[in-house]
């Protein structure tokens, strides 16, 4: 959890929201910082894209400072960081939200208004073709390459990206991955990490992440960033049942080897859970990935695989007061005996919209230890 100062200002009744951008340029060295004058905007995360957020603001433009111009901080190449959060006696607290590249402005003039609307895009544009990220010529990882070595040479070296936090990976590739010029780079990341059962997606302080993606022991073990009930921050909460999408055993194939041996794996959920098969009977699932070559790899797959089905067979769409703490994958107990909520939920989405009178929206997905 965060500090409880933190939390004091978050939960005072008469907080005042704050906004600030830091204008950044290609190389993401601050070049201003403004407390912004929002008109309006809106913020939107979401942790089952790699591009997992977006932005659009509209602020005032009186003084024509954001006219484009390459002395402008509005500027194609440019970038911007946008920190979200409270004023309080001390100053003003402050939660990064991203580091963001500029989409296509849009300035309006009129007698009574002076207005441009920036579009904010997650720093995997730069990698998936969107903005950019094609590549100009053919790319080959040779067979036995270290994962994670790999990787980072792909990043530091060949995208010329210098932040990074790359998780430790010791396995090898299977065969040599070969990428023709005009895929993109994140054709060639995301082809490894479906390999290994690792992600990657840019974070909220703009650093690019590849890391395991995170198994059924992660969520148990993460503690509560936030406990809500039916008072406080809590506006409103839409528990939903997927029940037609519930799958409790889940098979991994993966590929032949020489030898003739094949890889696969099987997870399933034998406790005493709503959901279990004891308790449900077997509602199967076979996912085929040739590109999984070790029995332990198809494993993490199918454990993975399993745990996500389970959480998403039930969601919570929260409504509350703004808490800018918040970041995808933070865990948060929810207890609501109107709706029968009562456990853990992994925040999974996240939207709000910028002002005085800013409302935001969780989406949120149960966990449950369905064991092994």
């Amino acid at each position: 959890m965060i500090p409880q100062w933190e939390q004091n200002i978050i939960n005072n009744k008469h907080k005042e929201f704050v906004y600030a951008i830091e204008w950044l340029n290609p190389q993401e060295e601050v070049i201003d910082e403004v407390i912004i004058d929002v008109i309006s905007g809106n913020v939107n995360f979401d942790g089952t894209n790699n591009s997992r957020r977006t932005c659009d603001l509209i602020l005032k433009n009186i003084d024509k400072k954001y006219i484009p111009s390459p002395t402008s901080p509005l500027w194609i190449n440019n970038k911007f960081k946008l920190k979200c959060g409270y004023k309080y006696s001390g100053g003003n607290l402050f939660y990064n939200q991203g580091i963001y590249l500029l989409g296509n402005p849009n300035l309006l003039s009129h007698p009574t208004q002076k207005e441009v609307t920036v579009r904010g895009l997650d720093k995997w544009t730069s990698l998936d073709g969107t903005l950019s990220g094609k590549l100009k010529n053919k790319y080959i990882i040779p067979v036995y390459s270290r994962v994670d070595d790999a990787m980072k040479t792909l990043i530091e070296e060949e995208i010329g990206e210098s932040k990074f936090i790359i998780d430790e990976c010791d396995e090898e590739l299977p065969y040599d991955i070969e990428k023709e010029p005009g895929t993109t780079y994140a054709d060639l990341i995301l082809e490894i990490c479906n390999i290994v059962s690792y992600e990657a997606f840019y974070d909220n302080n703009g650093y690019f992440r590849f890391r395991k993606a995170l198994q059924p022991e992660d969520y148990i073990s993460t503690s509560v960033s936030w406990e809500y009930t039916t008072s406080g921050l809590y506006l409103e909460a839409n528990r939903e049942l997927h029940w037609d999408e519930i799958r409790n055993s889940i098979r991994v194939i993966g590929d032949t080897l020489d030898n003739g041996i094949l890889i696969s794996a099987i997870a399933q959920d034998l406790s005493d859970g709503e959901f279990s098969i004891p308790n449900i009977g077997e509602r199967p699932e076979t996912i085929e990935d040739i590109n999984i070559y070790t029995n332990e790899l198809a494993q993490a797959r199918a454990n993975w695989e399993l745990q996500q089905s389970i959480m998403m067979a039930e969601t919570e769409n929260v409504k509350l007061v703004p808490n800018f703490s918040h970041k995808i994958d933070d865990v948060i107990q929810i207890i609501d005996e109107n709706n029968g909520s009562y456990g853990n939920y992994a925040i999974r989405q996240i939207s709000y919209n910028l002002g005085y009178d800013a409302v935001m929206n969780l989406g949120a997905w149960a966990i449950r230890n369905w064991g092994e």
